[in-house]
C-alpha cells in the first residue's frame, strides 16, 4: 500500500515548499526508490497560496502510481469531498480505459474537507505557445465578465521541461524569463511553481501519460488562492471524439480524455475549466495570427527554450501560418529560412501521415481549403523511404546489438 502523510510547509532560503511524504508498506518491490517526499514549492512571497489543510494536490499522481503498481492508496488526512467521490465512481473507471497497465484500488482517506482561503485568483497556464496564447486572448484580453476574466498566469516545473534535474530546471529557467516578459506586456502576474512530481511519473513512461495529473496537482497546490482555472486544450471537441480517443489511448491522457476527466477533478472551491477543444488548432493559429503578443513571443519548440523551427510542433506552426499567409509577420520568433529547408520534407510528412495524426489532418485540410499545392502520396512516400529504412535499420541494430553496444559503436563512428 502507498501511503501518503505528514502534510505541511517548510522555508528554505527564496522558496517555501507543500510538503507531504510517500511510503509503500508492503507489496514486494519498492517503486518510490530513494524518494520519500513529494512536494511543490513557490517563492516565499506567495507561501500564502498553498493550500496546506487538505490533501488535494498529492491524490492524483499518487492514484495514477497505485493503479500502475497494483497497489491500494491511504491518504492520512482530509480531502475535498467531490474530488474523491469522482475519483472513486468515475476517473478509475476512465484511467482503466486509457491504459491496460492500470487497475482499479481502493482509497482510504481521514476524512472530508472543504479548502481554506479566499479563491480570488482566476488562473491559466502560459507557455507562449498556440494553445495557451488562444486561451488568454479569449479569457483575458477579450473576456468581459469579471468572474471569468484572467487575472493570473502560471508555468510548472513538474515534467514537461525534461526529467528532474539541472537540465530540466535551466530549460524552465530560460522558458519563464520568456514567459515573464509576455505577461509583463500583458500586465498580468506569472506566478512560478516547482515541483519533484516529474521522479515519481517519468519512471511509469512517457510524460504524456501521467505527467498531466501533474501539471493539474499543481493547480490543487496553489488551491487556497486559485477559485477557477482555465485548462488549454490542444484538441478539438470533433478530435478528441473521432481521432484521439483511439490515437492516445495508452499514449497521452489529455489527448485520451482530458474533454471530460478535466471537470471531474474539480473541487467545492477550484473549478476547472478546459478551454481550447471549441477549436481545430489552425483556428486557434489564424485566430491569435494578428495580435502583437503572438508575433512577439509565440513559442511552441518541443526541443528547446526558443523556437528551431525544424521540430514537429515548430513545423506543424509555421506551416499554418505558411498556408494562412502571415509567416513573414512571425519571422521575429522563427527562423524561415530553416523552415523552408525542411519545408516540402514536412508536406510528405502530412500527407502520409495524416491518418495517423490529428494534428497532421488538421494541416492537411487546411492545406487543401486554401488551395495549397501538396505532394501526391507516391511521391510524398518514396521522398520518405529512405528515412524509413534508415530508422528501420537503427531499430533492427539496437535489437540486435542492445542499447549500451548500439550506442558505443555509434560514438566509435561518429569520431
Amino acid at each position: 500500500m502507498i501511503h501518503i502523510s505528514n502534510l505541511r510547509k517548510e522555508s528554505a532560503g527564496e522558496w517555501t515548499r507543500l510538503i507531504a511524504d510517500i511510503t509503500q508498506l508492503g507489496g514486494g518491490q519498492n517503486y518510490l526508490e530513494n524518494n520519500s517526499e513529494i512536494w511543490f514549492a513557490v517563492k516565499n512571497e506567495n507561501a500564502h497560496m498553498l493550500s496546506d489543510d487538505v490533501y488535494d494536490a498529492f491524490v492524483l499522481v499518487p492514484l495514477y502510481m497505485a493503479m500502475y503498481y497494483k497497489q491500494d492508496l491511504h491518504i492520512h488526512g482530509c480531502v475535498s469531498k467531490r474530488l474523491y467521490r469522482n475519483v472513486m465512481n468515475y476517473l478509475q473507471r476512465i484511467l482503466c480505459d486509457f491504459s491496460d497497465d492500470l487497475s482499479r484500488v481502493d482509497v482510504h482517506v481521514e476524512g472530508f474537507k472543504e479548502a481554506d482561503g479566499e479563491h480570488k485568483i482566476i488562473g491559466a497556464g502560459i507557455s507562449c505557445g498556440v494553445d495557451s496564447l488562444t486561451t488568454i486572448y479569449d479569457r483575458y484580453v477579450h473576456e468581459d465578465d469579471p468572474e471569468y476574466k484572467i487575472n493570473a498566469l502560471f508555468l510548472f516545473n513538474c515534467g514537461t521541461h525534461g526529467d528532474y534535474g539541472e537540465k530540466s530546471e535551466r530549460l524552465y529557467q530560460e522558458r519563464y524569463a520568456m514567459n515573464k516578459s509576455a505577461a509583463d506586456e500583458l500586465g498580468l502576474p506569472v506566478y512560478q511553481v516547482e515541483s519533484n512530481l516529474h521522479a515519481f511519473t517519468h519512471p511509469m513512461g512517457p510524460d504524456p501519460k501521467a505527467g498531466y495529473f501533474a501539471i493539474w496537482s499543481c493547480i490543487f497546490a496553489l488551491q487556497r488562492a486559485i477559485g477557477k482555472y482555465y485548462v488549454s486544450s490542444c484538441n478539438s471537441y470533433n478530435e478528441l471524439v473521432t481521432i484521439c480517443s483511439g490515437l492516445y489511448r495508452n499514449v497521452d491522457l489529455a489527448g485520451f480524455c482530458e474533454s471530460y476527466a478535466v471537470p471531474l477533478l474539480s473541487t467545492e472551491q477550484l473549478e476547472l475549466i478546459i478551454d481550447g477543444c471549441q477549436y481545430e488548432r489552425n483556428q486557434k493559429t489564424e485566430k491569435i495570427s494578428g495580435w502583437y503578443i503572438a508575433q512577439k513571443y509565440l513559442n511552441v519548440c518541443v526541443l528547446q527554450a526558443h523556437n528551431c523551427s525544424h521540430c514537429t510542433k515548430c513545423l506543424r506552426t509555421i506551416f499554418a501560418l505558411d498556408v494562412i499567409g502571415k509567416l513573414e509577420k512571425f519571422a521575429g520568433v522563427f527562423d524561415i529560412d530553416t523552415y523552408r529547408e525542411y519545408s516540402f520534407m514536412n508536406k510528405c510528412d502530412i500527407v502520409i501521415n495524416r491518418d495517423k495524426d490529428a494534428h497532421k489532418l488538421d494541416n492537411y485540410n487546411l492545406a487543401k481549403s486554401h488551395r495549397m499545392n501538396l505532394p501526391s502520396y507516391f511521391i510524398a512516400y518514396m521522398y520518405l523511404l529512405p528515412s524509413k529504412i534508415m530508422r528501420f535499420t537503427k531499430r533492427v541494430m539496437r535489437k540486435l546489438m542492445g542499447e549500451r553496444i548500439y550506442e558505443f559503436t555509434k560514438r566509435i563512428i561518429k569520431h
